[in-house]
């Protein structure tokens, strides 16, 4: 028997029965396995599409894994009810490890792929590896472009959560993350690229406005399992989701409200669906091995399955119009016909584990990946393939997307790489770049930041705290003198703009509210409780408010309403910080941090020790999730605002007091600011520095320090009269 199948068979029957422990063990859902792993304290991790793979014997796991998922199964009894996790030395599991080992014994070794033929001239690669980007999550598993193109999204795991990302997939630039949504496993944009809407794992839609960010609304409800597979109709007017049993459920955008009963047809999961013009459905099976048709309009089924004789395909796309259907399995791959139920071209090198497929939208591209990340590209028309394979990077890749104009195409996985590649036709040949250019590729790309000249005030008066706008395009400084700089920081130039200032006060606050407008504190109009004299810090919060500053007594205020509360023995505070949507509020006292809810009457406020001496800096990362605090003795911590309870974990680096802390607005890295005159970079996951050198340059202390919104370039403001500005990367090194 070849080897191959051999390993395949085998691998089917172990799946077959995993299978079966499931539905002795209660038959419980991915979600459920999922979040009783979570539950369980033992560090176990079961990735809905990792438990699929299982399940399904799509890929031999992983042994860890695969002891995991056994382990989370028998922490069930034959009546379904819960138990305690068996050690991983238990005896029951030895008879699943032993058949791993014979598995992966059997498993057929990776070869080499033979070499390409040489493409004529008129095929050449117009691809090129434009951008190797690093992602927040270790697991990606679901990526789309935007009908513009101007939005990449991309759906992952980490450790600990789930989460969407944004990137803009030109610049190789993040956009940002949709906070609040979680357990996302698919994606889809509405025609005009406004919304996005994510299918989860808990059988919900979200709906989000790609400008804001922000919900359009509450979830939409769909079922009791995953939704793994979505779509709008070509008008926007209706969407598309089909959940992990092969039901149909189906919203009208206007209202948001349920169209009609669930179309039911399948049995099983749903690979991938294609929303007609005319009004019909084309949904393709993932086992089941059809492609059913339905009529949405007369919400029905129409006809017998059109495909009845795919060999088990791993992933599969229809071409837009729904002419075409793309399926890509381990052993063989095709391109059908879905009129004809005809097979057009097998889809010859595009076999094999970690298999995905996608189309343009404009159907002129075809792009299918296969053997840990090589893409390949196809003509659909013909069925030939166009060009040579998409290489460079070493990462295992098994999700893909294209633009809708065919000139992009993204690919991520099993780590945190998100590749991107671009079309360089040949009617336009890539100029070639400048050394200074290749250079700066070449020092981001190694993860070093790049220093651009510095900004001097004209009279060299010491700065303060920076802070960017919220549409990056104005970099404003606060002075010694009190006054406020502006500069342009793409231009580099000072403009003339001035905002009103304190006459008769020492150094404030300055910052933006979330409603974009400067706001500099002690102008008129602001209603304050009581005579301040000094406000030398400033925390805001919300579009319009509310606002808590620091006196010169050292006394907390909040403006701009009347609902928050200050506890009793919050006094003597040198440095504030707000959480998001005015969540927690944060003091420095001493070596003391003192935290409570402004909301809360409760007459004092959780308090954390670790500081060996005063705390002179805060920041809350824009989740909320971590708290950093900067000390006189040069430490950064770094606490867990969701367990508290918990000791902070200690950065070392300065060997000066710390006076400015600040997360980058995706929370994925740290800057803080010395009296040493340096600038270290951190990652908050690991507590490790960014960079393998502190950020340097400033012939004296650093007061403040500001990440740009797209978090690509870094401010920080001195004694010496300076701003200085410094090129952050966005790609790893590789």
């Amino acid at each position: 028997m070849n080897g191959v199948r051999a390993f395949d068979e085998e691998l089917k029957a172990f799946a077959a029965d995993l299978r079966r422990l499931r539905l002795d063990r209660g038959n419980r859902s991915y979600r459920e396995l999922a979040t009783r792993a979570a539950k369980s304290k033992t560090g176990i991790r079961l990735p809905v599409p990792t438990q699929s793979d299982a399940f399904r014997g799509d890929r031999l796991p992983g042994l860890d894994g695969l002891m995991g998922l056994v382990r989370i199964l028998h922490s069930y009894d034959e009546f379904g009810q819960e138990r305690p996790v068996p050690p991983h030395n238990s005896p029951e599991l030895e008879p699943w490890r032993r058949r791993w080992r014979d598995l992966a014994a059997l498993a057929p070794l990776r070869r080499s792929p033979a070499p390409e033929p040489a493409a004529a001239p008129a095929r050449a690669n117009r691809f090129v590896l434009a951008h190797v980007l690093t992602t927040r999550t270790n697991n990606n598993y679901c990526a789309a472009f935007s009908p513009d193109g101007r939005i990449l999204a991309v759906s992952g795991e980490d450790d600990e959560d789930t989460m969407v990302q944004l990137w803009d997939p030109v610049l190789g630039l993040p956009i940002g993350t949709l906070n609040g949504q979680r357990g996302a496993l698919s994606l889809a944009f509405s025609p005009d690229s406004k919304v996005l809407a994510v299918g989860d794992m808990a059988g919900t839609v979200g709906l989000w406005d790609t400008t804001t960010l922000r919900p359009t609304g509450p979830p939409l409800p769909g079922s009791r399992g995953s939704i793994d597979a979505i779509a709008f109709t070509p008008d926007g007017g209706i969407l598309v989701a089909a959940d992990d049993e092969g039901i149909v459920h189906r919203w009208r955008m206007a209202t948001e409200e349920t169209l009609g009963s669930p179309l039911i047809g399948h049995s099983g999961e749903i690979r991938a669906m294609a929303c007609l013009p005319d009004g019909g459905l084309l949904a393709a099976m993932r086992d089941g091995h059809a492609v059913r048709v339905w009529d949405l309009t007369a919400n029905r089924t129409l006809g017998s399955p059109l495909i009845g004789s795919m060999r088990g395909p791993l992933s599969a796309a229809f071409s837009a119009d729904g002419s075409l259907l793309a399926t890509v399995g381990r052993e063989e791959s095709a391109l059908w016909d879905t009129a004809t139920s005809t097979v057009v071209r097998s889809l010859d090198g595009a076999a094999g584990s970690g298999a995905a497929v996608a189309f343009s939208q404009d159907g002129r591209l075809l792009a299918t990946m296969s053997g840990g990340g090589t893409v390949r590209l196809w003509n659909p028309s013909t069925g030939a393939p166009s060009g040579p394979p998409l290489t460079g990077h070493n990462d295992l890749l098994d999700v893909l997307a294209v633009s809708p104009d065919g000139r992009m195409i993204a690919a991520c996985g099993e780590t945190d790489a998100l590749v991107v590649y671009h079309d360089r036709p040949h009617a336009e040949p890539a100029p070639t770049r400048p050394l200074a250019a290749r250079a700066l590729a070449s020092a981001l790309r190694e993860h070093q930041a790049v220093a651009l000249p510095p900004l001097s005030s004209e009279t060299g008066v010491a700065l303060r705290r920076p802070a960017f706008s919220p549409d990056g395009g104005r970099l404003l400084v606060r002075t010694e003198d009190r006054r406020v700089l502006t500069w342009d920081p793409a231009a580099r130039v000072q403009l003339p703009e001035s905002l009103p200032t304190p006459g008769s006060t020492a150094p404030w606050g300055l910052g933006f509210p979330a409603d974009g407008g400067p706001a500099v504190l002690w102008t008129p109009g602001l209603p304050l409780s009581r005579p301040l004299s000094l406000v030398r810090h400033v925390a805001f919060c919300g579009a319009t408010g509310p606002v808590a500053v620091i006196g010169a007594e050292g006394r907390v205020s909040v403006l701009n309403t009347a609902a928050a509360h200050v506890p009793d023995g919050v006094s003597d505070v040198y440095a504030l910080a707000a959480g998001p949507e005015w969540s927690v509020l944060a003091a420095a006292m001493g070596e003391r941090v003192v935290l409570w809810d402004p909301a809360d009457r409760a007459p004092t406020g959780l308090e954390l020790e670790g500081h060996l001496s005063g705390v002179g800096s805060l920041a809350f990362s824009p989740d909320g999730k971590l708290l950093a605090t900067g000390d006189i003795d040069g430490h950064v911590m770094l606490w867990d605002v969701t367990a508290l309870r918990a000791p902070g974990r200690r950065l070392s680096g300065h060997t000066g007091p710390v006076h400015d802390l600040a997360f980058s607005p995706q929370g994925h890295r740290l800057a803080s600011a010395s009296e040493d005159g340096t600038v270290q970079l951190w990652d908050p996951a690991t507590g490790r520095p960014a960079t393998d050198l502190p950020l340097t340059g400033h012939a004296g202390a650093v007061r403040g320090v500001a990440f740009s919104p797209d978090a690509s370039l870094l401010a920080s403001a001195g004694d010496d009269g300076t701003v200085r500005c410094w090129l952050v990367p966005t790609a790893r090194a590789r």
